[in-house]
């Protein structure tokens, strides 16, 4: 009886081709077929969802806002408005809307912010805030209204890579959303934390 001659192996050389090739070609499609965006993720977007969708119910509506750390100092020239402190945490008004609560910062230590603004212009305001851990970093930061109520929202997020530590527990952020969609009025605001809130006042003319 003959024996069926064997099959030689592959040549290293083109194993080491065939996973080039295998892994160019999945990179080309992962690029041009991939969707733009985050990640899609399941949990957390039914969670912003069901949060959405009970704000809204309780007549709460998102504004635009945009933070960030400012180079300059705040302006001195307008008058400031008077700053108070207000209740712990989200509030009863809005604890209940969130089907996972944010992870607020620890404090808001100051807030600088001015008594008035004219209709269309935007509103800038500037807070000082302390976080817990040295490990995170101020991350989202929304604004809800309901009627002449504002409630500005910062969060917290860790700081990219296990071994980045922020320098400092506090920073000071400049917070800025346009009036265009804000009747002439008096506005109560407060930005919230894991201790007290602090509140002001101003008015759109």
């Amino acid at each position: 009886m003959t024996a069926r001659p064997t099959s030689k192996p592959w040549p290293m050389k083109w194993v080491v081709v065939a996973i080039v090739v295998f892994v160019v070609g999945y990179t080309v499609v992962n690029l041009v077929f991939r969707k733009p965006g985050r990640a899609y993720r399941p949990y957390q977007d039914a969670q912003d969802r069901a949060t959405t969708a009970r704000l809204l119910a309780a007549g709460w509506q998102k504004m635009p806002v945009d933070a960030r750390r400012p180079v300059e100092k705040p302006a001195t020239d307008d008058v400031p408005a008077a700053v108070t402190r207000a209740a712990v945490g989200l509030g009863p008004d809005l604890a209940t809307n969130f089907a996972e609560q944010p992870k607020l910062l620890t404090t808001i230590d100051r807030v600088v912010a001015p008594g008035g603004v004219s209709r269309g212009a935007d509103y800038c305001a500037y807070f000082t805030a302390s976080i817990s851990s040295q490990k995170a970093q101020v991350g989202d930061l929304t604004l809800y209204r309901r009627g002449a109520e504002l409630v500005l929202i910062p969060s917290t997020e860790p700081l990219p890579g296990k071994d980045l530590m922020s320098r400092w527990s506090d920073s000071t952020y400049c917070v800025n959303f346009s009036t265009t969609n804000l009747p002439a009025g008096r506005y109560q605001v407060r930005i919230v934390a894991q201790g007290p809130a602090l509140a002001w006042s101003f008015t759109v003319r």
